[in-house]
């Protein structure tokens, strides 16, 4: 019981500042202005160009501040479908000293992925999603939000203003956690480090994403499809998966969004527990710590900006999470029932 005790404190979130650098020190909104050939990012977007970019923001003194980065597309199903590119920035080393980029190499921004109120929705509610897990483990990526304005270094097309949001680094992340960075094909489940790997399979289960594996990446590429594998240094054993991309996710039942196929669901909005039975014994810690968190995991799920309809229907969403997982048969029907067993995904 101590132990678990013990596991459980080490998943709070951490109330420190980011080892010193700046970006995700706190969570206020920013107001930033990229600049770069935008027909070239966006028309080319399967090619993955290298454009010269700037990013310009105003510091807390009013002084103007401008970057220097290069800028390039990232992802694989959104890159297909959207017609703004999801964008990865990769900061020049001397201008970075003394900004709010000191510290930062290359840097993920989720992007708003076609113009409408229902895409605007989609990148609020994944933010979002990150912003709740943060609030559940310190052991997870950390994000920040943008009012981006996008701006054409050619002059050939309009400013565009958007949400946006970056997503913390890996090197950053294992350096804040202690960690290291793993690559490796396939893992075996009982190298997971049990709590946090309870804590990602029930998220997964109240946010209602299959989009994922534990133990191994899509097609060829390295462990882990849609979560980074990261251990403590030398050990082989007490490893960590941190999720990331949540688009099809069912509290945001995008239009695109499809059920992972093999569980028999038709729906992205039909949750299935897909955790592992070695670690149920870790359930009832997993559990009250959701319980304790709750006021918190739903503020962060339904901000502010998805007051009305959609607010509404996630904190019902959210309900019904709650209510399965604290009745005893319900729990135990779907959940402590459907856990995998053995070494598949």
């Amino acid at each position: 019981m101590q132990a678990k005790k013990l596991a459980l404190l080490l998943l709070l979130p951490c109330l420190c500042a980011a080892e010193g650098l700046p970006l995700f020190a706190d969570n206020e909104t920013l107001d930033l202005t990229f600049e770069f050939p935008l027909n070239t990012i966006i028309r080319k977007a399967d090619d993955r160009p290298v454009v010269e970019a700037k990013v310009h923001y105003t510091d807390e003194t009013g002084a103007a501040v401008t970057v220097d980065m290069t800028m390039t597309t990232r992802g694989k199903s959104r890159l297909e479908y959207c017609k703004f590119p999801p964008l990865s920035a990769n900061f020049k080393n001397q201008q970075r000293k003394g900004t709010l980029f000191e510290g930062q190499k290359k840097l993920k921004i989720g992007t708003l992925c076609r113009s409408g109120s229902s895409f605007e929705r989609y990148l609020v509610q994944e933010y979002s999603i990150y912003r709740a897990f943060n609030v559940l483990t310190d052991q997870s990526f950390r994000v920040r939000l943008i009012n981006a304005t996008y701006r054409d270094s050619e002059g050939k097309k309009s400013d565009m203003v958007a949400k946006a949001y970056f997503i913390e680094s890996e090197d950053e992340l294992t350096d804040r956690l202690g960690m290291q960075k793993k690559d490796i094909s396939i893992i075996n489940p009982d190298q997971l480090e049990p709590q946090h790997a309870s804590l990602f399979a029930l998220f997964q289960y109240l946010v209602a994403n299959t989009d994922w594996s534990t133990l191994k990446g899509p097609g060829d590429d390295s462990c882990c499809h849609n979560g980074k594998l990261v251990t403590p240094p030398g050990s082989n054993n007490g490893w960590l998966v941190i999720p990331y991309d949540f688009d099809q996710a069912g509290i945001i039942n995008t239009k695109y969004s499809l059920p992972a196929e093999g569980l028999g669901i038709k729906s992205v909005r039909q949750r299935v527990y897909r955790g592992r039975c070695m670690h149920l014994d870790q359930l009832d810690a997993t559990v009250a710590l959701f319980n304790s968190r709750r006021k918190e995991i739903e503020d962060a799920l339904v901000p502010e900006a998805l007051a009305g309809k959609y607010g509404d229907a996630s904190l019902r969403y959210i309900d019904e999470f709650y209510r399965v997982i604290n009745d005893p048969l319900q729990r135990e029907q779907r959940i402590e029932n459907r856990c995998l067993g053995g070494g598949g995904d």
